[in-house]
């Protein structure tokens, strides 16, 4: 039986049969989608194992997120109608001899409600390497500071593109096209009863294929607090380069916590946007 050793780019399901994904750790987060995702079911047996089976005529592919101690895999969920039985069996990671375990490359996503592992150690995520071929701008940032002040006022979160983590909502809001570069805003509320910082955002451009694409869009400038006090909300507001969509593409923005707290990851898809931002 073949079996996928370490980076696994793309996980297959078959109508009538069911995937087995293993690994070395136990399995503390495994999120399918934007955790709505209503094309595939799964349960995780014994801790490391997870069995993925569609549970619709034919499922589109989406993205699968998994942490398994350390470990963050960033994988494509694929249906195939004629896989074979062999390529449904995949091992994320083997816990070697002396019970360290390997780092895997990827993008972290914390599910939706999942719980912390409780390492209290920080774990460095590889995200995917900034795109070369984007443009290289230099902005006006007096400019550009007025125009992201001026564009975050009455925005409203689009509560169909929200995710939520311990009491921490982050909320897609609106976007727009500007002067060779693109304004996306967001909406985070606190509801905790701690302060929420991050130590850093990414955004990330995922083109919807077979074998999806990330491209990481260079960071230009931020409008908005990094901290935000317990029972507060703010408006964030990220420029970055340029560059047009199709309506089956996603934005991802990663926000990376202060401390060992889990991750806002929140999927807007490109259809969202709008329509000028997008090509056919």
């Amino acid at each position: 039986m073949a079996q996928q050793v370490g980076r696994t780019d793309t996980v297959l399901t078959k109508r009538g049969a069911s995937t087995l994904i293993t690994s070395g750790s136990a399995i503390t987060t495994f999120q399918i989608g934007d955790g709505k995702n209503t094309d595939y079911d799964y349960r995780i047996v014994d801790g490391n194992m997870a069995v993925v089976r569609p549970v619709t005529a034919s499922p589109r592919p989406t993205n699968l997120i998994v942490r398994e101690g350390d470990n963050i895999h960033y994988m494509i969920l694929a249906y195939r109608e004629n896989a074979d039985l062999s390529k449904l069996k995949y091992v994320l990671s083997k816990k070697p001899a002396g019970g360290k375990e390997p780092v895997m490359a990827g993008t972290p996503e914390p599910r939706h409600g999942d719980k912390d592992s409780g390492s209290k150690t920080t774990t460095t995520f590889k995200l995917p390497e900034e795109d070369e071929s984007a443009p290289l701008i230099s902005v006006d940032t007096v400019t550009v500071s007025d125009l992201a002040e001026d564009f975050k006022k009455d925005s409203k979160v689009n509560r169909n593109h929200e995710v939520k983590v311990e009491g921490v909502s982050l909320g897609y809001a609106k976007a727009m096209t500007l002067s060779s570069l693109n304004y996306f805003c967001f909406h985070i509320r606190n509801k905790s009863k701690e302060t929420y910082e991050f130590v850093k955002a990414t955004l990330i451009h995922k083109e919807k294929k077979d074998t999806a694409e990330l491209h990481t869009m260079p960071l230009l400038y931020k409008k908005g607090p990094t901290t935000i006090e317990a029972r507060s909300e703010a408006e964030e507001v990220f420029v970055v380069p340029s560059r047009t969509f199709r309506k089956d593409d996603e934005i991802i923005i990663v926000l990376e916590p202060a401390e060992n707290k889990p991750q806002l990851v929140l999927y807007v898809p490109a259809s969202t946007l709008p329509k000028y931002m997008l090509t056919k």
